[in-house]
């Protein structure tokens, strides 16, 4: 075993909320999030609602006593779902947060993942140590997972050991291929060292904002956290929103057959893409940082990460495009060192473009020439992307572009563009897989009376394209 020091700090993201029946607040969180809009367009289509049947979960759970982590699994929010316990303990005790944060992420009712039968339960500090390989020095164990929780926050002493536990646990994601959800801590203050500063992981806050939040101060510092928010009282209890919509989402890529849409970078850019600004007064980002330093991408909607996997999967080409993408898509691709690859998307004459959101995100990678964790091989691409004008000659003007020199993430986010054709490139310094998603939305051009009003209330809010 070698000599690592212990957790300084392994504590709930949250105090802990009452069980009681809350149907009103478990319906107005799935309405918030997309859920109840998606559920009924689907029904009116004829299309079933993904439950995530089938799917394993992991639940990883802080304790303090390594006893006290399981969720209550007689509550009628488990019934017909099998809980692992993981370790260490070999009767684990009941914890009302387990429970809480379980509820919200595959509960019968709470959740929006109700279908999941296997859960992998683990106490918080067994799983850095022991299941990560930090005390020994091994291979992180494997996991079997389609999305993992963590609603707890930690730090390590000294600070090198969190850069180690984060850069296996960014090994395990890519070796495993899942989804990682992790919890930032509630009010203000530095960005948790564990998990919250991994690369690969989907890092949550709150959509009130009271929640820690900035930039890292491990590893490679000054990345951007969160990635996203969710509605909830509790950074703990908002994580497991997250995490009930990326196991959804999962399901649904297996009822349309687009397995690719399960691989970490693309479920990540697909579920980031989707995020809703709308109840964030003053979401910000700027070409060098492409997230919000408060809100990250904006709050979790599953409506629209689903119409963004339902579009289908669009490959970039090494060329201009000869063909448009569709207004709703994404990519699993591989980018090649110091080489674009392109996307076409077109909105007719008469209409104009309310919003589109594209983003793009890639793993770091901490893997020997076996694919066995080495810390010591530690890579990352520095990866942009920019949005031009477009014709069928090729490319005009740019509009936007998204250059961070340290995100392993890009995003563009863009309101109120005219009609037309536009290009989408990317480039990478180094060979790399990644994630692509967008969401254009099209509507059709105001009428001119509308224009004069919101011209005179607005300023002009429309973006022209040059002619």
């Amino acid at each position: 075993m070698r000599n690592v020091s212990k957790l300084l700090a392994a504590f709930f993201g949250a105090s802990l909320l009452t069980l009681a029946p809350m149907q009103g607040a478990c319906a107005q969180y799935q309405a918030a999030i997309g859920y109840t809009k998606l559920v009924q367009e689907l029904n009116g289509r004829g299309i079933p609602v993904p439950t995530a049947a089938g799917l394993r979960v992991g639940l990883v759970e802080a304790s303090g006593d390594s006893v006290t982590y399981f969720p209550n699994t007689g509550s009628p929010e488990f019934a017909g779902k099998s809980f692992s316990n993981l370790g260490p303990a070999t009767t684990p005790a009941q914890s009302s947060h387990a429970t809480t944060v379980a509820r919200n992420f595959i509960g019968n009712t709470w959740s929006i993942a109700p279908g999941v039968s296997q859960v992998d339960v683990y106490d918080a500090e067994f799983f850095v140590f022991n299941q990560q390989g930090l005390a020994s020095g091994l291979q992180p164990l494997p996991t079997n997972v389609a999305v993992m929780n963590h609603s707890f926050v930690a730090d390590l002493i000294p600070a090198s050991a969190g850069v180690e536990v984060n850069a296996r646990m960014d090994h395990t994601i890519n070796r495993d291929a899942f989804t990682n959800v992790v919890a930032l801590n509630n009010g203000t203050g530095a960005v948790p060292q564990i998990y919250g500063q991994s690369y690969n992981s989907l890092v949550v806050g709150r959509t009130d904002g009271n929640h820690s939040y900035g930039v890292t101060t491990i590893g490679v510092t000054g990345r951007t956290k969160p990635d996203i928010v969710a509605p909830d009282e509790a950074t703990s209890f908002a994580t497991p929103i997250v995490s009930s919509t990326a196991t959804f989402l999962h399901s649904a890529a297996n009822n349309l057959n687009m397995a690719n849409a399960r691989a970490p970078e693309a479920m990540k850019a697909i579920i980031m893409a989707g995020a809703d600004k709308s109840p964030i007064a003053g979401w910000s980002n700027t070409s060098t940082r492409p997230l919000d330093s408060i809100f990250g991408a904006g709050e979790v909607d599953v409506y629209n990460s689903y119409k963004i996997l339902e579009g289908g999967e669009f490959n970039g080409t090494s060329g201009f495009p000869t063909s448009n993408s569709g207004l709703f898509g994404w990519d699993l691709g591989e980018a090649q060192a110091n080489s674009n690859q392109f996307w076409t998307f077109e909105v007719s004459p008469g209409g104009s473009i309310s919003e589109a959101s594209i983003l793009l995100t890639w793993n770091a990678h901490y893997e020997d020439a076996n694919g066995n964790f080495d810390l010591n091989e530690f890579t990352v691409a520095n990866m942009s992307m920019r949005l031009y004008e477009a014709t069928d000659a090729g490319i005009g003007s740019l509009v936007a572009f998204s250059d961070s020199p340290v995100d392993n993430v890009e995003h563009l986010y863009l309101m109120n563009l005219s009609s037309g054709r536009y290009a989408l490139e990317i480039s990478s310094d180094i060979a790399t897989r990644f994630g692509l998603a967008w969401r254009i939305t099209a509507v059709p051009e105001p009428g001119t009376l509308w224009l004069v009003s919101v011209v005179f209330v607005a300023g002009g809010f429309l973006r022209r394209r040059a002619r």
